[in-house]
């Protein structure tokens, strides 16, 4: 697929369907951690067993339910490129819809995690000049990403020269 088209011809876009392995092994090790680390704080400090066994089956749940929310994660993320704009749409239970003017990108940063390198996906982090504006479109495959940068690049208007 070539980046030009996917940037250019404004249709909805999906993510890669692997980042929801990435999103349901961060769930998982976060809720997993909490619970042991719940568990080991009450069995040092002496609490009772069933406050420990809860703490650790709490820790269970909470992965097991975010192993099952990726797939809904998933399914609601949406971007787009307009002629002047990227539209990024996700959200559950809180829907967020950013419109990022290409005019406002002053950087495009490619980030790729250890699980995100095994799975072969990267994260473009879109810098504008206000912090609290920047953007993350996640789950784009690898071999896609510095294209669709050198896209984003042109069109905010901004020449590559690293």
């Amino acid at each position: 697929m070539d980046a030009t088209a996917v940037v250019l011809d404004g249709r909805e876009h999906s993510l890669d369907p692997r980042v929801r392995i990435l999103w349901a092994l961060n769930s998982a090790l976060v809720g997993l951690a909490a619970g042991a680390a719940g568990a080991i704080v009450c069995a040092v400090l002496g609490g009772p067993a069933w406050l420990t066994a809860l703490s650790a089956t709490a820790g269970v749940v909470f992965a097991a339910i975010g192993v099952l929310s990726a797939g809904a994660l998933w399914r609601r993320w949406r971007w787009r490129a307009l002629d002047d704009a990227l539209e990024l749409r996700h959200g559950l239970v809180v829907v967020r819809e950013s419109l990022v003017p290409y005019r406002r990108i002053q950087q495009i940063d490619v980030e790729r995690g250890p699980i995100e390198r095994m799975l072969d996906l990267s994260t473009l982090v879109l810098r504008t000049a206000a912090a609290t504006t920047d953007a993350r479109l996640p789950g784009i495959p690898a071999e896609h990403a510095a294209g669709l940068r050198e896209v984003l690049l042109a069109r905010a208007g901004i020449d590559d020269a690293v």
